[in-house]
Parts: C-alpha cells; sequence; structure tokens
C-alpha cells in the first residue's frame, strides 16, 4: 500500500529504473548501478551510445540510495573508442558535445564510480574508464592508449583531463605518441586503480562492490564529494571545502551519528541511508 511507505524511500525525480535503452543495460540492485556497455563487437563509442550513457547517468543522479555506479562492458573489448563516421561534418561537433556531457555527468553524479574492464580500452574508450573514480583491469586482457594521432586527430578530452590524472610530460607521451599501454604501466602512472590477474578480475571487483554494497548511501555520497569538489582547488581552499560538507552536510545525516555510535557502542552499523 502506498501508505505505507516511508517517504525517504520515494524519490519523485528519479526516472523508472525500468527504462530501456538500445545500446546498453542499466540495473540498480541493493544500492549498486550497474552500466553495461553492449554495442558488438567493439563497444564503438558511436553518437547514439553515448546519448544512452548520458541518459543513463542522468537517471541516477537522483536516486539517493545508490552507493556505487559501475561501468562495465558486454564482449571482448571494454570500448575501441569513437565511431571514426562520427568524426565529419556537424556529427563532429555532437561527438565532442556527447562526450564531453559524459565527464560532465560524471562529476554532478555525486556517487563513486568504478569501471572494470576486461578488454581493450582505447582512445575515448580508455578515456571513459580512467575518468571513474576507481577503474580496475585485467592484466592481461586490457589495454589502453591513445591511437587517434594515427589518423591525423585527436580526443578533446585526453588533452585536458590526462594531463590531470598522469602528469603533464605522460600526458603528452599518451596523446601524441599514440602507444598502446599495457594494464600494470597503466596503474604504474595512475591511469587506472589498479590491474588484477585476469582470472580474478570479477571476484576482485565483486569483493569491492560488496564493501560498497554494505556502506551508507549518503556517507559514499558525501565523501565522493569532499575529494572531488577540491580537486582542482588550492590545498587551503580543498580543506576548507570538506569541512563545509563534513560539517554542514554529513554531520546532518543519520548515518553519521549511527556509523559514530557503533564504534562507541562496540557493534556493526545498522545504516539507514539517510
Amino acid at each position: 500500500m502506498a501508505e505505507d511507505l516511508d517517504p525517504h524511500d520515494v524519490d519523485i525525480f528519479a526516472p523508472p529504473r525500468d527504462a530501456s535503452y538500445k545500446y546498453l543495460k542499466l540495473e540498480t540492485v541493493q544500492g549498486i548501478a550497474r552500466i553495461t556497455l553492449n554495442r558488438p563487437p567493439a563497444n564503438v563509442l558511436s553518437i547514439d551510445v553515448m546519448q544512452d550513457i548520458n541518459t543513463a547517468l542522468e537517471s541516477l543522479e537522483y536516486q539517493r540510495d545508490v552507493k556505487l555506479v559501475v561501468l562495465l562492458a558486454a564482449g571482448k573489448y571494454f570500448s575501441a573508442g569513437f565511431d571514426l563516421n562520427d568524426h565529419f561534418g556537424d556529427r563532429a561537433y555532437i561527438m565532442l558535445e556527447s562526450f564531453r556531457k559524459i565527464f560532465e555527468n560524471l562529476a554532478k553524479l555525486d556517487k563513486p564510480t568504478l569501471s572494470v574492464v576486461a578488454g581493450p580500452a582505447l582512445g575515448a574508450g580508455s578515456l571513459l574508464a580512467a575518468g571513474a573514480d576507481i577503474c580496475l583491469a585485467a592484466s592481461a586482457a586490457a589495454k589502453f592508449g591513445h591511437p587517434e594521432i594515427k589518423g591525423g586527430v585527436f580526443n578533446t578530452v585526453a588533452a585536458a583531463l590526462l594531463p590531470r590524472i598522469v602528469g603533464r610530460k605522460k600526458a603528452f607521451e599518451i596523446v601524441i605518441g599514440g602507444a598502446g599501454i599495457s594494464a600494470a604501466e597503466a596503474e604504474r602512472i595512475g591511469l587506472i586503480t589498479r590491474a588484477v590477474a585476469d582470472d580474478k578480475l570479477e571476484a576482485e571487483a565483486a569483493a569491492l562492490i560488496q564493501r560498497f554494497q554494505e556502506s551508507s548511501a549518503p556517507v559514499m555520497q558525501y565523501t565522493r564529494r569532499a575529494i572531488s569538489g577540491g580537486l582542482d582547488l588550492p590545498f587551503a581552499e580543498a580543506v576548507r571545502h570538506a569541512e563545509d560538507v563534513y560539517l554542514n552536510q554529513l554531520m546532518a545525516t543519520e548515518d553519521a551519528e549511527e556509523g559514530l555510535r557503533a564504534i562507541i557502542e562496540k557493534r556493526k552499523a545498522v545504516w539507514k541511508d539517510r
């Protein structure tokens, strides 16, 4: 019965969770939202695919119970990058705008993100994987890199984002050099979080997802907000931003008090996700 629902469990701004997509699958279960790319054979990021990704990310923005957003891919490739046909004429503008919007949506999503890369992630696909807060990749099967320069073009988001992730010198080498990067090298330079043995990737990802599943949604969201909001600020301003989130947002939640009391009382916290 509707009158039996807790109002905190209802979000009138959230779109239906069973929305259908042509090139991906979106499933939200127990606080974990999984976005799985599904455009065989290589999950090429055409304009239509990117529009699906943006719609999916926007649909999650107001779902307050989501604790983690996971980016996955069906098939051999995570993504082979842009559709070559989208580089010409007016479609080039729409292609770049659609791709930039993905990162804008990831930034404002206010929920931690995890990419799980079981195969090659190239060009725009490499950035989509690396753009998540945490990235796990198969040590042998996953490859990264930006071969666009060999075709006489470059990725605009790579030009802006890679220097912030891997540093100026390495970014020049990756974007202008066009060489492929192994998962181990991607971990070493900070492009991804961790390279994992191929046969252990699924289990490692599941264990990490389980830790988020057992957490509090608002605690995860506000902690991510404290980190991401200060990334481009001077240190003192970043600390003040984190303090503001802590004192005025996190500490206003029931879960922050519950977590602290659980430690004092030596028991497991019972999260209310509010």
